[in-house]
């Protein structure tokens, strides 16, 4: 593999593998980002890249994403994107998001559609990101496969008894931690609400659906006979968004302050205006949240408060980045602390998880790796 990557030839022909030997080469890289830990940075990244363009080219991907013998159960929540059923996957509980807006879609259109993201998804790993297992097809309908958290999203986790501040201030630092990742890593979320913030058992918040708004607005474009979904949820969204912009970083900055006021207070924002349309043109005139009594406690609120202002600033060039208010949050005047409790999953969870449903005699032995890139001479 080092050799390929040096030379632009031999490159080329790799990119241009199809059919079994693509699928098997695509097996390959995925298996050594997930449990090769004496790859370089700098390979792992050379890796990826070559993971990426083989597998757009290929119309393939690895088949540790496609997962096998799942069990769906109970139905147990829906949206305007799909519908949220709990599953069992090897004696484990998990939640399976079945698509509901790509009906009109055949699965070809779908693999394109979320194939490459999905790619990317399984690369990301942190305590505050909710781990991504792979696809699903049930009845034709795309499922995507994550853990199943017993907590509930963050409103309802938060509705059962009273947190203390200095709790819920670890909360709103656990998502910032969150969100600083994926932004570090060119990730634009497009759609942070409290429906998705899961609470994991150790009571630890972690972001779900990370880019999936982005996916749906574009995949839903090519149903012609169907009305577009726009992702996203109206009372979040920054006002560029309202005037048909492209969700980027500085709206998720917006959108994570609407968020934080959702935590501190357990309502939607702008709890006072009955419609989203008129949310929508209220937040285009310049109305922002207003401060409620529930706001207005120790000074470490008045620090917090200052800085949702500075997110939900109009200029998106105003706001500030995800790892300043990380360190705004961890700073003086608001002091929020890291969550203590363990980790709920390493940077290798998903790996093993994922791994025992690959048939490891499927990978490439060393010579026909050869073979498949350099050819028989």
């Amino acid at each position: 593999l080092d050799k390929l990557f040096h030379n632009k030839q031999l490159y080329t022909k790799f990119l241009a593998c199809r059919g079994d030997s693509a699928q098997r080469l695509l097996d390959l890289l995925q298996e050594i980002l997930d449990y090769d830990s004496t790859v370089s940075p700098t390979n792992r990244r050379g890796l990826f890249k070559a993971l990426l363009r083989l597998s757009s080219n290929s119309k393939l991907y690895p088949r540790c994403f496609t997962l096998p013998g799942l069990q769906h159960q109970r139905h147990v929540a829906g949206g305007s994107f799909g519908d949220v059923y709990t599953g069992l996957l090897c004696d484990q509980s998990v939640a399976v998001k079945m698509m509901r807006v790509f009906r009109e879609l055949d699965i070809d259109e779908l693999i394109r559609g979320f194939g490459q993201e999905a790619l990317i998804w399984r690369q990301l790993s942190h305590p505050n990101l909710l781990p991504f297992y792979g696809l699903y097809f049930l009845q034709d309908r795309l499922c995507l496969v994550s853990p199943w958290m017993e907590n509930g999203h963050i409103r309802h986790f938060l509705k059962k008894e009273i947190y203390d501040t200095n709790y819920l201030l670890s909360l709103i630092l656990d998502v910032a931690l969150g969100l600083e990742y994926l932004h570090a890593n060119g990730i634009v979320h497009g759609d942070l609400k409290g429906d998705n913030i899961f609470v994991t058992p150790s009571h630890r918040a972690c972001i779900a659906d990370f880019g999936l708004a982005s996916i749906i607005t574009s995949l839903s474009s090519l149903q012609l006979t169907s009305k577009p979904t726009t992702g996203g949820t109206v009372r979040y969204q920054a006002p560029e968004v309202h005037k048909g912009g492209h969700r980027d970083q500085p709206s998720d900055i917006y959108s994570f302050a609407c968020l934080v006021y959702e935590i501190l207070t357990g309502s939607y924002p702008f709890p006072e205006i009955p419609t989203d349309m008129a949310v929508a043109l209220a937040v285009i005139a310049g109305l922002r949240p207003s401060r409620p009594p529930s706001c207005l406690g120790p000074t470490s609120l008045d620090g917090l408060w200052n800085l949702l202002q500075d997110c939900w600033e109009d200029s998106p060039k105003g706001r500030p980045v995800a790892s300043d208010i990380v360190k705004c949050l961890m700073g003086n005047d608001i002091q929020a602390t890291r969550t203590i409790s363990p980790e709920d999953w390493d940077h290798k969870f998903t790996s093993r998880f994922r791994r025992q449903f690959l048939d490891q005699q499927q990978l490439p032995t060393v010579d026909e790796l050869e073979r498949m890139i350099f050819g028989d001479d």
